[in-house]
């Protein structure tokens, strides 16, 4: 492989890691700590850092940064002048050191990633894509790295399965925790329409489109006659949402808070989300004081509650989780124009949540059931991820999959995954892909962007 081919995957993979760099600084420091290991496991093959192994690490760290004279020096010197590339060598194995230093200072990142579980947080309470995106570039990036020689040792195969399991480590790379986000607001650029348009835009879900789109134009409404002067009606923005996980409560719900906004009706319109465990403490007085820092947080936005009937379990003695629901509202009706509370769970353990408790009964009156997701549409969404993440299915392929979708949900249960389904199996169907590739000595873009058959897992191994 040439210089050239090696600087446009470098850009390739910079294109695709942008969204997650411009979460922040902090950001990029993971990124590259990560990326400085996989070069490290490539160089280990020979026990030296080749010169397109430094070149691929110093042209991503200098998009990465935005450092303008190496990158110049990269593209324009590299294969022109002999001393201008040994210059350029030696910084970028120094920020290569730097960077390992760094990582052998935390004792958890030697065996880990820092990325994987970062980024499975960040799509978990963002409602983002950004997990398989950035980690399938960043192995393709790993690929093109480990085979620049143009050969493919038994060795190499091992090292690319093994930063492949790396990537998709997240159970214990715990590192990533260090980094909140603690609450996500719409962007400067957001809007109705945009708002709008994605909720719109969302796979299934058409009575949950209906009721938002309803609850949209009655609140239009409600802000002419406002603005007007005119009685106003006793509006109540707080809701229930029931139903399985991977339906899209969350995301419904930060879609919301950004209608809120956009209405005039929350200043912000953020989201902040938590459980009981963020709300409920184990000793007197405690709980109460989480409450309250979780409402100031969420003041001029909302606040979600996943799996809110956990705040009142079953014959639970002495549990504090009444103190939080009393806390929260009397909290609710203090700021009952800055705050806006979703609470959300299983469709009979929210009824009886909300029955359970006369102030939660009164303060709840807008309902909206999020249904389980039917073989055709959970296809629609692994398409979806598909194109996210420039993949294809043969229609063979998608024979398979509709064979297990239909399989799985004909046969479901509480725990059936919805949409969190589709996008395991679709993680699942890349690193079986990438088994099968990693036998492959010469790769195409067909090759590395078809998934097949026998790409797709067995049936068997959901139903473990």
């Amino acid at each position: 492989m040439n210089t050239q081919e090696i600087k446009r995957e470098a850009n390739l993979l910079y294109k695709a890691i942008v969204p997650f760099l411009q979460l922040g600084a902090s950001y990029q420091t993971l990124f590259l700590t990560d990326l400085a290991e996989i070069v490290r496991l490539t160089a280990m093959i020979d026990q030296r850092f080749s010169s397109n192994e430094i070149l691929a690490y110093g042209m991503v760290y200098a998009l990465v940064k935005q450092e303008k004279k190496l990158l110049a020096s990269l593209l324009n010197e590299w294969e022109l002048s002999e001393s201008a590339r040994q210059n350029s060598e030696f910084a970028i194995i120094q920020l290569f050191d730097d960077y390992q230093q760094a990582r052998k200072r935390n004792e958890l990142a030697e065996k880990y990633f820092y990325l994987p579980a970062v980024l499975k947080e960040l799509d978990t309470k963002n409602g983002t894509n950004l997990f398989t995106p950035i980690t399938s570039a960043i192995y393709r990036f790993a690929q093109i790295v480990i085979r620049a020689d143009g050969q493919e040792s038994d060795i190499e195969k091992k090292v690319l399965e093994e930063i492949q399991t790396l990537l998709h480590q997240t159970e214990q790379g715990q590192a990533g925790k260090a980094i909140e986000v603690e609450a996500v607001y719409p962007t400067e650029e957001d809007s109705l329409e945009k708002v709008l348009a994605e909720l719109n835009s969302l796979i299934g879900m058409q009575n949950i489109k209906d009721e938002i789109n309803t609850l949209t134009n009655f609140l239009k409404v409600q802000k002419v006659r406002i603005e007007r002067g005119l009685a106003k009606t006793n509006l109540s923005l707080h809701a229930v949402f029931s139903g399985s996980p991977g339906t899209g409560k969350t995301t419904v719900a930060r879609m919301v808070g950004r209608i809120y906004k956009h209405l005039g009706f929350l200043k912000k319109g953020h989201l902040i989300e938590t459980d009981r465990a963020g709300m409920v403490a184990g000793y007197i007085g405690q709980t109460s004081k989480k409450v309250d820092d979780l409402v100031k947080a969420s003041l001029d936005g909302v606040l979600f509650i996943d799996e809110a009937y956990s705040l009142l379990p079953k014959n639970a003695a002495n549990d504090f989780g009444q103190e939080a629901i009393d806390t929260l509202l009397k909290r609710m009706e203090d700021n009952r124009d800055r705050l806006v509370v979703i609470v959300a769970g299983y469709t009979d353990n929210m009824a009886e949540f909300i029955e359970s408790n006369p102030g939660l009964k009164s303060r709840f009156n807008r309902y909206l059931t999020f249904h389980d997701y039917p073989p055709e549409e959970l296809l629609a969404i692994f398409h979806k991820l598909c194109r996210e993440s420039n993949f294809k299915t043969t229609l063979e392929a998608d024979t398979k999959l509709t064979e297990i979708f239909r399989h799985l949900y004909e046969n479901r249960d509480k725990t059936f995954g919805n949409g969190r389904l589709a996008r395991n199996l679709f993680e699942k169907t890349l690193e079986r892909q990438a088994n099968r590739l990693v036998k492959i000595a010469t790769l195409t873009d067909e090759l590395l962007t078809n998934l097949l058959p026998e790409d797709i897992p067995p049936l068997e191994i959901f139903l473990t």
